[in-house]
């Protein structure tokens, strides 16, 4: 009778979990209908291979990007753009990195084993024995997902033994998604969502922005909003922040965006470094628990127009 109870539990929570699959789908569709119009007037649109003289791209950028404030506030600073992404990712990318960023307390060790496992060739184990409920039901059904969408060439579970094995597949966009690109998706959907959230209309972005300094120096930008004339500029990491922190805090002052504006939105930041890290550095550091919460008080700060200090 007990096992009867233990096994229908199960059931009710893969099937809530699949409801809120559905609803994430809906919520997606319903942001590209309703966004749509606004979004194609914020987007970059040109071709990624294009190969040209600077003096070409820069008037290309110039005459193609005149709606983009995103475009215009980077060459503004004396900064030219030499590649950047064109379009928001396709819906199972965005599909897929929103599942791992809304469930990522329960899928860091699951990521944590695949990640590697792009560099040494090898296949991943991962054992969930002594793991609760959750963390077996969302680890199972991101891999399927996974699997599913042809992001790793094979997955199989064994239930008696609690241990998933799986490839991941080994192409560009996969090991872009895998290293870092699904945190950036996320984030840049946490934004939108919000800006929309709020009725704000008024934003353009640009993203994976690579650029040429006055000095000669390669620089890339993952994101930049431009919100009611307001620069909010964020990068993502999923490990080795301090390789990059003090790389990203000197170069704040070219960006010309605030220090509360100006965000390093770290997934795996231990409990209590943000304060520290943003203390330090001239940024403002937080995990990706925190993330949310403050791009929704910084937006609607924005919205508010709130006074703030120029180079705070």
């Amino acid at each position: 009778m007990l096992g009867g109870v233990v096994l229908n539990e199960m059931l009710l929570h893969q099937l809530i979990e699949e409801v809120k699959l559905l609803r994430e789908e809906i919520r997606l569709l319903n942001l590209k209908i309703d966004g749509g119009n606004n979004l194609k007037k914020n987007l970059i649109k040109i071709e990624k291979s294009n190969q040209v003289s600077v003096q070409e791209t820069q008037n290309n950028n110039i005459e193609l990007n005149s709606q983009n404030a995103a475009i215009n506030y980077i060459m503004s600073r004396k900064m030219m753009i030499k590649n950047y992404k064109t379009d928001v990712d396709d819906d199972i990318f965005m599909k897929l990195s929103n599942y791992l960023g809304n469930r990522y307390e329960y899928l860091r060790e699951l990521y944590a084993v695949i990640k590697p496992s792009l560099s040494n060739g090898n296949s991943f184990f991962f054992n969930m024995q002594n793991k609760p409920q959750e963390v077996i039901t969302y680890c199972t059904q991101f891999c399927s997902l996974l699997y599913k969408n042809a992001f790793l060439s094979n997955y199989s579970y064994k239930k008696s033994s609690r241990i998933i094995t799986g490839a991941p597949q080994r192409i560009g966009r996969v090991i872009n998604f895998f290293t870092g690109g699904w945190l950036e998706n996320y984030i840049s959907n946490i934004v939108i969502s919000e800006l929309h959230s709020k009725g704000i209309n008024d934003f353009s972005f640009v993203q994976n922005c690579q650029l040429e300094l006055p000095n000669g120096d390669n620089f890339e930008v993952d994101m930049l909003f431009i919100v009611k004339d307001v620069p909010i500029w964020i990068e993502c990491k999923t490990g080795d922040y301090q390789r990059y922190i003090s790389k990203y805090s000197d170069f704040r002052k070219r960006m010309g965006t605030t220090k509360e504006n100006s965000l390093l939105i770290i997934s795996d930041l231990q409990m209590g470094l943000s304060k520290n890290l943003s203390s330090t550095f001239d940024l403002t550091a937080m995990s990706l628990s925190e993330a949310k919460l403050y791009i929704s008080e910084l937006i609607e700060n924005i919205q508010n127009k709130i006074p703030r200090e120029e180079g705070a």
